[in-house]
């Protein structure tokens, strides 16, 4: 199963849904339509996908998504990507092909072999940053942090649906699984520049969420 938040998507979720099927043909695609104004739900339906519905927020979505992949029998894996266009659907293979070895796997910007052409630098040094610290507090290396273009198996889709934290989505949550025993890994990847729409860790923006997400880590590591 593909799983794709969106808000306010509407003129990217198509190509993005069709570059999915390109790839995965036979693999249900369910959007997650969370807080929109726009017409990304009617653009999902009309690409193929299933739609579902979430309270607003990104992390609300993310949430939504791993209950109903968590009820579906035989579930081989989930993937997650974003709805802007910038995880490169080609690279999903390589994702899958991870799993053979670890529970979840990163599409990282940052490894060797990884680009994300037009990133801005403050983002990356921020994402660097949260690396680093991550890593000091809690042992888990991990470069792309903030990556959600990431795949697991149904065994983590099942502790994410039982225990997740909508407000903060990134680190915290991989020293969570980290804590619990699954195995987690980067593969590199070649990120598109966004195609349009507002980023979410935009300015100032990225700073106050990464320094919210290293609270949330170490309280992680305290609890």
């Amino acid at each position: 199963m593909i799983l794709i938040p969106a808000c306010n998507e509407g003129p990217r979720i198509g190509k993005v849904i069709a570059e999915c099927r390109l790839v995965c043909p036979d693999v249900s695609v369910v959007v997650v339509v969370n807080g929109c104004s726009d017409d990304t739900e009617a653009q999902a339906r009309a690409a193929g996908a299933e739609v579902i519905h979430s309270n607003r927020g990104y992390g609300e979505a993310l949430l939504a998504g791993y209950r109903h992949a968590s009820q579906r029998a035989h579930l081989p894996w989930l993937l997650q990507m974003d709805a802007d266009g910038q995880h490169p659907a080609q690279s999903i293979p390589v994702l899958l092909d991870a799993l053979d070895s670890a529970d979840l796997s990163i599409g990282s910007r940052l490894t060797p072999g990884g680009a994300a052409p037009g990133w801005p630098q403050a983002r990356r040094w921020t994402t660097s940053i949260m690396a680093s610290v991550t890593t000091f507090l809690s042992g888990l290396s991990v470069r792309d942090v903030s990556s959600g273009f990431q795949a697991m198996r149904p065994e983590v889709v099942h502790q994410l649906a039982a225990d997740f934290p909508t407000d903060l989505t990134d680190a915290n949550v991989l020293v969570r699984l980290y804590k619990k025993g699954f195995q987690i890994v980067e593969v590199p990847v070649r990120m598109h520049p966004r195609e349009g729409g507002d980023s979410m860790h935009g300015g100032w923006k990225s700073l106050i969420y990464a320094g919210r997400t290293l609270i949330a880590v170490r309280s992680e590591m305290r609890g």
